[in-house]
């Protein structure tokens, strides 16, 4: 990697047509090893005049999942909506796989519903997976249903 952040160095020196762009800056991104080198990384980019877009977010959004950083995701996910640039259908996506590899069935099913809720459509190997645990997601919405009922009844 001290090579490429070479390379890069070279194209912030001389300036012009050659600066780095936000699939040079998610390369990088995507080679760092834990969560305290994101900002150096999104300080350079901006700091080089290239602006966070839907693709770099989501990025972001991942690698933090990944490394289980609760307070990047929170950050990250409040900055892409204060920003206008989500959360949208990856953002859910993201959110929904890496809660169910991570064993947290409650929030792969809280995130999936606020997507449906926010007329969201899922991709076809979310919606599998949330099927595959259609018997707690069935039974959340009977018993939400039935709470409904009662609501509407009073």
């Amino acid at each position: 990697m001290g090579k490429v952040y070479e390379l890069v160095d070279e194209m912030e020196r001389r300036n012009g047509n050659c600066l780095p762009n936000a699939v040079t800056y998610c390369y990088l991104l995507k080679s760092l090893k834990e969560p305290g080198e994101v900002h150096g990384v999104l300080e350079r980019m901006e700091r080089n005049g290239c602006g966070m877009n839907d693709d770099v977010y989501n990025l972001v959004l991942r690698l933090y999942m990944k490394w289980d950083d609760e307070d990047g995701v929170r950050k990250t996910w409040e900055e892409m909506e204060r920003n206008g640039w989500g959360p949208d259908r990856r953002s859910y996506t993201i959110m929904v796989h890496e809660h169910f590899e991570k064993g947290r069935v409650k929030d792969v099913v809280r995130y999936f519903e606020e997507m449906i809720a926010k007329g969201i459509m899922p991709e076809q190997r979310t919606e599998k997976l949330v099927s595959s645990l259609n018997i707690r997601v069935k039974g959340r919405t009977e018993k939400r249903e039935s709470i409904e009922e009662e609501r509407t009844r009073l």
